[in-house]
């Protein structure tokens, strides 16, 4: 099955351009003629490939979608397949590919599909991992039914173990007055307490100086000059004021406020900040998120059933997004602090040469983008 699988993202990623037998054999490391029995065995069983001649095979998308079965759900497009595994509470096998580009085969419980900035996700629980995971439905090549069910998980437990924005209904039948506002309040400030929390370990692991302080102390620079821009440009689009920016910032030269690439302006964070010590950094960065965690209790409840637009450090606003989504959903500044951490944890940061190590630890930022 996961040969199969793997054929059938190969097709569904060079569409609508043939492959010819020979590559496909190559990337899936069999012969040509196991590649050319599995193309007849799915075309037999419905799949749309048609053969161009000496150009090879392509992959057609199907006239209409047809009730799925656990082969036809081979068979027709990811999304299709992956919507009826939500709905029946299955498993459902898929070929993945990560950002690396490396290709895994999982069996994943389907809970739900949620819609990010970045795309559409399916939202499961992975057998392999034995933990909650996304996957970005882009970069499924291939899924298929299997027979076994789902065990019962609740979708908002899987999204708060991820750490993502809570699912919303559509706007017509989005629950109104206290009872949500209250939830998105909640749900934002216990996403600011947990972020505190795991800034409060990272900083004492590295306390009296020990291994990774130096690549924490120049996170915490950029993250508390960043940080307090993102929450005041929220804070900002919430109420029509102008940015109060918070916490403990230094003193920067006057061209810092005008437009500049990022690089020239993470270069004058870092110089700025290089006086301090971590501590004095993580305080400072502390300061920032207790005063949104103050504005978050006290604003007002319609400003968390509406939507803003979502302020953007470079280019303009991108589109209207809910204000628990600004504050501590993708592309938020609770996001960004955790995407630091997360990296510090994952990948412990080795500069090239020549470079500082304070300054490369955020040259691949996602505020870059």
């Amino acid at each position: 099955m996961d040969r199969l699988l793997a054929l059938v993202a190969e097709l569904r990623a060079a569409s609508p351009s043939p492959l010819e037998p020979r590559g496909l054999a190559a990337r899936l490391e069999v012969s040509e003629r196991t590649v050319r029995r599995d193309l007849e065995l799915l075309t037999h069983g419905g799949l749309p490939v048609r053969a161009q001649g000496r150009r090879g095979y392509v992959l057609e998308e199907p006239a209409e979608p047809e009730p799925l079965s656990e082969v036809a759900s081979l068979m027709g497009p990811v999304r299709d397949t992956l919507a009826e595994a939500v709905r029946r509470r299955r498993v459902v096998r898929l070929a993945y590919t990560d950002q690396s580009g490396a290709r895994s085969f999982r069996d994943v419980e389907a809970h739900g599909l949620v819609t990010a900035p970045y795309g559409e996700y399916l939202v499961g629980w992975c057998l392999m991992r034995d933990g909650p995971r996304m996957f970005r439905l882009d970069r499924v090549g291939a899924a298929v039914l299997s027979g076994r069910g789902a065990d019962v998980r609740d979708l908002d437990g899987l999204l708060a173990a991820l750490r993502v924005p809570m699912p919303r209904p559509a706007a017509d039948a989005r629950r109104r007055g206290l009872a949500g506002a209250g939830r998105a309040r909640a749900w934002t400030l216990d996403r600011l307490e947990f972020v505190r929390a795991r800034l409060r370990d990272a900083a004492a692991e590295v306390r009296g100086g020990g291994e990774g302080a130096a690549a924490l102390r120049g996170v915490l620079g950029h993250l508390a000059e960043w940080t307090r821009w993102q929450l005041a440009a929220v804070r900002a689009a919430a109420t029509g004021e102008d940015p109060v920016l918070e916490g403990r910032r230094p003193a920067f030269p006057p061209v810092f406020d005008r437009e500049l690439p990022y690089d020239a302006r993470e270069r004058m964070i870092q110089d700025a900040m290089a006086l301090r010590s971590l501590g004095d950094l993580a305080r400072d960065l502390n300061q920032v998120l207790e005063a949104a965690a103050h504005w978050a209790a006290d604003c007002d409840d319609a400003l968390w059933e509406g939507e803003l637009p979502d302020p953007r450090p470079y280019g303009p606003p991108g589109p209207p997004r809910p204000l628990a989504d600004l504050l501590a959903g993708w592309r938020g500044p609770l996001a960004h602090i955790e995407w630091h951490l997360d990296r510090l944890a994952d990948e412990p940061p080795r500069p090239p040469e020549g470079d500082e190590e304070e300054a490369w630890v955020v040259d691949r930022c996602p505020l870059q983008a």
